[in-house]
């Protein structure tokens, strides 16, 4: 039995970093590793094991609230030593860390970061650093990999994030239209989308996309769960769908960034929709894709980041929308070239993948007027999810690491 403490958001938030961190510490926690969860934006008391959910999900970990410092900092060294920890693992943004834990000293116990890779050009600027520190860097997704040997000549390990699909799965089509008809949707076909309302994310395309998508046929709905006041809101998302006379088009969930659905809800969210669709910059992994195909639903996603490896290989689980150019034609396989292809805004020297509104709406179209070719894509999404992306494999996975790493 080892001491593992694992620093990311609380488990009481309802963020992915959130839900893949609770879900690796039970794990380990199942396989009977005692594990404290620094939760940095939790202030509070420290909790034990045990602690029940609404939704009935157990906890099996000890949670340590955090303290006003970001990223709870300075507790690490001194809960490295209270606890004897033995291994000691970070799931956040590198930037995030980045300079401060490079003088952080974690011995005795050996160090994990998950990191994402979201943009092309390498990880943010001297976030590589952060890698090299640790004993053992884990990305989330094959493309994060690959950059981090080919941009930074770091070997990295690799763990995809996971879903409970048995949470997430296609209703019968009767269910579906009980789904659409909570929603207001009925009669409807609806092009959802499941994100946060930041501006890496790239709402505004979607938007667009839809516009000229939608603008023959009077029976398309998008359907967004989103907060459109989120505080990470780049722009007035209400105000530009006035601006493209998209009003009474554009439904919302009525979900806010500080209180989420719960899987029961997220399920009818994604099966009110006949297919998904995101404009993201970038994801580092991207778990509202395999969410949706899990349910059943054809993907639309920029052709960027990890959207090709969640959505091509293996079965094909959906459609990837072309980068912009000034013409708006396809440009050179960004998968080729990474940083000639992404356009270099905002922090960090991060390129972002600008997604062309005229083909998103295009793979929209083809996907609209072919019902079993969205019926193909979300067979196989389904089928795919289960055998790629299920926690009781992911997981086994994180134990087999961290019990390594302790040997």
């Amino acid at each position: 039995m080892s001491n593992i403490l694992w620093l990311s958001d609380s488990p009481f938030c309802v963020t992915g970093y959130a839900t893949i961190s609770w879900n690796i510490c039970n794990k380990l926690a199942e396989a009977g590793h005692n594990v404290y969860y620094l939760a940095h934006n939790y202030i509070g008391q420290t909790l034990p094991p045990g602690i029940k959910m609404q939704d009935g999900t157990v906890y099996k970990f000890t949670i340590i609230g955090g303290s006003p410092t970001p990223y709870s900092q300075d507790l690490i060294m001194p809960l490295i030593k209270k606890y004897n920890i033995d291994v000691f693992g970070i799931l956040l943004d590198t930037f995030m860390t980045y300079p401060w834990l490079l003088n952080l000293d974690f011995s005795p116990a050996k160090s994990i970061f998950y990191f994402p890779s979201d943009g092309g050009g390498g990880l943010p600027l001297g976030c590589e650093n952060i890698l090299k520190k640790v004993n053992c860097p884990v990305a989330m997704a094959k493309f994060g990999q690959r950059q981090a040997k080919k941009m930074h000549d770091l070997d990295t390990n690799y763990i995809p994030h996971a879903i409970d699909t048995e949470n997430y799965f296609p209703l019968s089509k009767e269910k579906k239209e009980l789904c659409k008809a909570k929603f207001g949707l009925q009669d409807k076909f609806v092009v959802g989308c499941v994100q946060r309302n930041q501006g890496r994310k790239m709402p505004d395309r979607l938007l667009k996309a839809f516009k000229l998508f939608s603008k023959d046929k009077p029976d398309a709905v998008l359907f967004l769960h989103t907060d459109p006041r989120d505080n990470a809101a780049p722009f007035d998302i209400l105000n530009l769908i006035n601006r493209l006379k998209l009003n009474n088009r554009v439904v919302f969930s009525g979900m806010n960034f500080y209180n989420g659905f719960d899987y029961k809800q997220m399920n009818e969210v994604y099966n009110a929709m006949d297919m998904f669709a995101i404009s993201t910059s970038g994801e580092g992994f991207g778990i509202p894709i395999i969410e949706a195909n899990a349910c059943g639903l054809p993907v639309v996603a920029t052709n960027y980041t990890t959207s090709l490896e969640l959505l091509k290989e293996g079965k094909e689980s959906g459609l990837l929308a072309n980068l912009s150019g000034d013409s708006e034609e396809e440009l050179p396989d960004f998968h080729c070239d990474e940083i000639l292809d992404g356009t270099l805004t905002g922090s960090w020297n991060v390129e972002r993948g600008m997604v062309s509104i005229k083909d998103m709406a295009k793979k929209m179209e083809l996907l609209y007027n072919d019902a079993n070719l969205r019926e193909e894509l979300g067979k196989n999404g389904a089928e795919k999810t289960k055998e790629q992306y299920n926690w009781n494999d992911i997981g086994q996975q994180w134990v087999k690491l961290v019990e390594e790493l302790i040997k």
